[in-house]
């Protein structure tokens, strides 16, 4: 081999080779893979088309670079599913290759004759795989599984059956070596970048999905690294909130108090960081549809228009659309945000080749020649390439774009666009980024987002309910509620507030309370319930455990489920390379559209403010005054003041993930608040209720 050293034992693989060698291993992998390796695996081949301007390409190969897992929890949930319905149904799936493989090579009659001869059954076994039956998956099911089918044609022809209505955006983590050497807890840290993938957006058109690297866990001196901060405070929020029941004296609780504030403080850094030092103008990728077409059609022009003005032709389609986004979310960013923004976009976004010829003029000691991506540059290089290709300097381009959007963020005719409505975005989160409350980034915080774990969950949910979808929502009955609160029976003042509270806003739910329901019971509440709700500690799914060994998994679920304990729909770390798990995950094997929960440790009298807020602005109902009006100074003991006047005109909100943004605002603790989100498809209940 050519590029083996002997004396050195060292092998240095050419770009081909290397590129080679990572397709054989994603492609030439066992049915039942290592999710953790086949997500490694997937990240290098993303980097490796990312550097050939393949934006499709690598697009597909980072969404299949999270929760691999899931996906074959989902497949093996199916097949057992399929077994239990029809004993022949392993033969059958056996016999399927083989009858394909016979009806893409025909015999020819001396073959046939041949075949007669050799076997006298020949007859009989035909006939036998000609009865068999065989039915074909849908592609919304072939597309979980690791095979052929899972490729960029295929990629492109999901994207496009999805509703148009819907903005999908994944932010993923790169691949880091030591994944494979140190723990979970240890290299969580290490991630320096974040790739932000826009799949389906209002200005993509005919440009198909893009990537951009964004800097990450950025921190100024004498503050913690970002992630290590998070971390931090999320333990020791655990830990104050689990010690909290100990508290004896008077020093106790108001320690206590002193902590929890602290850590709100430090949460709201945290929200701070992200938004200004992390993500800055590159929060405009997250933003959902304009409802408004004349907007979105008035923003193209202005854009277009100072292109044409200014000169830029050489302007790549992606910088154009950026550069939409970009300007559309002005109102609602600071200039800070805005600038550095518009110099990334102009000069980290544009055709490489263009600028590897203007650098061939230049003379640089420290840019490397043989660089990958044009963000490797340094600023100088960067700037005059720019000046090369376009013909005059970097800071008239920023200038020129920069008053674009001060006339969109001042001028009064823009007014509307800061309030615009908008269309649902949903975000697919790489799981270790899954901790960081996107939700609640001030450029987010009011419109309807929700999550989920990768685009073929996406589409496998979107395919099972499509006929239930209207205008890019779920459209979802509130018909039939069920419940269990206080299923352990230690939580005695939780239980009467939500108690009072199902009893005087949804008075024809039932469920259980202060005692678990058999697991029958709560598999039924799932089947059977348009809205589940839970009230206890964690997620409560443990309960569905014993009904026929199959629990949430095995049956098919119709609720919208909103859980409202602690790390209810947090990710749980396997030991190891494992990976991480979570009720949602078996919620959504089992088709329910939608899971409302909290990320990590939360105290119950504030989860119980907004629980309560989400299901009065959601679910419709005949109580009067309306929840916000109802006194609520003896709450805890169950008791609620309805002698009241309205305070003001009360507006539901039939539009859940609306619901969820709006009650955040019910507690006046930014932890508790970013705690909650939402994760499933939009949902929304019918007109027709």
């Amino acid at each position: 081999m050519e590029d083996f050293d002997v004396f050195t034992d060292e092998i240095e693989f050419t770009k081909p080779l290397y590129k080679n060698i990572l397709n054989k291993y994603v492609y030439e992998i066992p049915l039942y893979l290592s999710g953790a390796n086949y997500q490694s695996g997937r990240k290098l081949l993303a980097e490796e088309y990312l550097e050939a301007n393949d934006e499709t390409s690598c697009a597909f190969h980072l969404s299949e670079s999270v929760s691999a897992s899931l996906r074959i929890m989902a497949v093996y949930r199916d097949e057992q599913l399929k077994a239990a319905g029809n004993k022949l149904h392993r033969i059958t799936s056996h016999i399927k290759p083989v009858k394909d493989l016979i009806d893409s090579n025909p015999m020819c009659k001396e073959d046939e004759k041949l075949f007669d001869f050799i076997s006298t059954d020949a007859a009989e076994i035909t006939k036998t795989l000609e009865s068999a039956k065989i039915e074909e998956d849908p592609l919304h099911k072939r597309y979980m599984r690791f095979s052929s089918e899972n490729n960029v044609d295929n990629f492109r022809k999901i994207l496009n059956e999805l509703p148009k209505e819907w903005t999908v955006v994944q932010l993923t983590a790169p691949y880091n070596p030591n994944e494979n050497l140190k723990p979970m807890n240890e290299f969580r840290t290490e991630i320096y970048s974040i790739y932000l993938t826009v799949f389906t957006n209002d200005y993509l058109s005919e440009t198909g999905p893009f990537t951009v690297n964004i800097p990450a866990n950025l921190n100024k001196e004498g503050e913690k690294p970002l992630f290590t901060e998070l971390y931090s405070l999320l333990d020791e929020n655990y830990e104050t909130i689990s010690n909290a029941q100990f508290l004896n004296n008077k020093r106790l609780v108001q320690n206590y108090w002193s902590r929890r504030e602290d850590i709100d403080l430090r949460m709201k850094s945290v929200i701070n960081v992200m938004e200004k030092e992390w993500l800055g103008g590159w929060g405009s990728l997250l933003t959902g549809k304009l409802v408004e077409v004349g907007l979105k059609e008035r923003i193209v022009k202005l854009v277009d228009t100072t292109i044409s003005d200014w000169g830029f032709i050489k302007l790549t389609a992606k910088q154009r659309v950026l550069l939409y986004n970009l300007i559309e979310s002005s109102p609602v960013l600071t200039s800070h945000q805005i600038k550095p923004c518009i110099r990334r976009i102009l000069t980290e976004h544009g055709n490489t080749e263009e600028v590897k010829q203007a650098l061939e003029k230049i003379d640089c000691q420290t840019c490397d020649k043989e660089f990958k991506f044009l963000n490797e540059l340094c600023l100088q290089c960067l700037s005059k390439a720019f000046e090369s290709i376009h013909q005059f300097t970097l800071v008239d381009g920023i200038k020129a774009f920069s008053q674009v959007a001060t006339s969109v963020k001042e001028d009064d005719e823009w007014v509307i666009l800061k309030k615009a409505e908008r269309y649902p975005v949903i975000l697919i989160v790489d799981e270790i980024l899954d901790s960081f409350p996107w939700e609640t980034l001030p450029i987010l915080n009011h419109h309807p987002v929700c999550r989920m774990e990768n685009i073929h969950f996406i589409y496998y949910l979107f395919k099972l309910h499509e006929e239930q979808f209207v205008g890019g929502y779920f459209e979802a009955s509130a018909d039939v509620g069920r419940y269990v609160i206080n299923p352990d029976k230690n939580l005695e003042r939780m239980e009467k507030r939500m108690c009072s509270f199902v009893n005087y806003w949804c008075s024809d739910w039932t469920g259980h309370v202060a005692e678990p329901p058999s697991p029958e019971d709560y598999l039924r509440h799932l089947t059977q319930a348009d809205i589940f709700l839970y009230c206890g500690h964690g997620d409560g799914c443990h309960l569905a455990s014993g009904g026929g060994g199959a629990g949430v998994e095995g049956v098919r679920a119709r609720a919208v489920c909103v859980l409202a304990g602690c790390g209810s729909v947090r990710l749980q770390w396997a030991a190891g390379r494992g990976p991480p798990a979570a009720p949602h995950h078996r919620l959504h094997v089992a088709a329910s559209p939608m899971v409302v929960g909290m990320l990590w440790e939360v105290t119950d009298l504030e989860v119980d403010k907004m629980v309560s807020t989400l299901v009065s602005l959601y679910v419709p109902s005949t109580a009067a005054p309306a929840w916000p009006s109802v006194g609520k100074t003896k709450w805890s003991q169950g008791q609620l003041d309805t002698d009241v006047a309205e305070k003001s005109p009360f507006v539901p909100e039939r539009d859940l993930l609306r619901a969820v943004a709006r009650s955040r605002g019910s507690t006046n603790y930014v932890m508790i608040a970013s705690s909650m989100v939402a994760r499933g498809l939009p949902v929304r209940i019918s007109q027709r209720n």
